[in-house]
């Protein structure tokens, strides 16, 4: 009887010191983003499951933001502390349009953050009948945040520790592709390389938007979605701007005969916001891609930089590639565009 006891009581003190053992490394290295302390590891984590962290960060950190940024993984490069104080990059990859009412919604109403203005990347495959796998999950992603002991519970989960461990390991390795504490997803440009190296790397890429996104035709919900969120936030600013991609990229929308489709989601967006900043089409930045972008459609912190200076009239070095568009000069822009883009019918 004694042996079993302490056998039973051997059992016991392993499963809590195993238990304490994985709350104590889920909590330390936070890689939910569900509290407020900060250490080293924390600036090297990994940005797989943006939507989930990005939410629990808004909840349940103490900073509030008046500003919020939406868009998709190419959007998340763009540095927050670009625009100012108080503002939050809650973009994350293939984000659709449909999503970013729930997420203001959550950001609004459970999160109480003052938002006042929304900044959004407008990714022209957004546009069209593509479903990302992930974009019809906000419901199950939101609905647990505000439970009872949520965060707690994830301090003794087995998936967010094996998360954690790697967001360690992410840190050893001092991995480039990772989110800093500041929220701030990293794409530096670590060497140069020739414009033949820079197409051999995006091949996969470009061959990926062909067979998901650029066979999908144009989704004539799409101006209902965009119109539904601004009529029910018409207190909230919008700032809006398209997302630049390559020119080898621009080039599959030509081939895929969009380019139609491309020009109405142009007009929608005019039509709906009255001003946006175009970025994505030929011109001096998209066709020196090598130098401004990690892939073919993803740029550097620094290119993000550039744009959101261009948005905010600052003075840079950058080339100079925004193309305001509005409902007086819209016409005139699309000739441009056609001239630019190199595109006959």
């Amino acid at each position: 009887m004694k042996r079993y006891k302490k056998w039973v009581t051997f059992l016991l003190a392993s499963i809590l010191l195993t238990l304490a053992s994985i709350a104590s490394v889920n909590y330390y290295v936070d890689s939910y983003w569900s509290f407020n302390h900060t250490n080293i590891f924390q600036d090297y984590q990994r940005g797989k499951r943006e939507r989930q962290q990005k939410s629990n960060a808004l909840f349940f950190r103490d900073q509030k933001y008046s500003t919020l940024i939406f868009g998709s993984s190419r959007t998340a490069y763009m540095n927050q502390a670009t625009w100012g104080k108080g503002v939050y990059n809650y973009a994350a990859s293939d984000m659709q349009p449909s999503e970013y009412i729930h997420y203001l919604d959550f950001a609004i109403n459970e999160a109480k953050q003052p938002i006042k203005k929304v900044i959004i990347g407008l990714d022209f495959f957004g546009s069209l009948k593509y479903a990302s796998p992930v974009s019809s999950q906000y419901e199950s992603i939101l609905s647990v945040i505000p439970q009872p002991l949520y965060r707690y519970k994830l301090l003794l989960s087995r998936d967010v520790f094996e998360y954690s461990i790697k967001n360690i390991k992410y840190y050893f390795t001092k991995a480039n592709a990772k989110y800093n504490r500041q929220n701030v997803k990293i794409s530096k440009k670590t060497s140069n390389i020739s414009h033949k190296e820079y197409i051999k790397r995006i091949q996969g890429g470009l061959k990926e938007y062909l067979t998901n996104r650029y066979s999908n035709t144009y989704d004539p919900y799409y101006k209902k979605t965009i119109e539904n969120l601004v009529q029910k936030y018409n207190n909230i600013e919008f700032i809006v701007f398209t997302t630049p991609v390559s020119k080898e990229h621009f080039k599959l929308i030509k081939d895929q005969n969009l380019y139609f489709a491309y020009e109405q989601w142009i007009k929608d967006n005019v039509s709906i916001f009255k001003t946006i900043h175009h970025f994505m089409y030929v011109n001096k930045m998209t066709s020196n891609a090598h130098e401004y972008f990690l892939d073919s459609n993803h740029g550097f912190n620094s290119t993000y930089d550039c744009l959101s200076n261009e948005i905010l009239n600052r003075t840079s070095s950058c080339p100079k590639t925004q193309m305001t568009i509005t409902e007086r000069n819209l016409q005139q822009h699309l000739r441009e565009l056609r001239i630019l883009n190199k595109f006959t019918n």
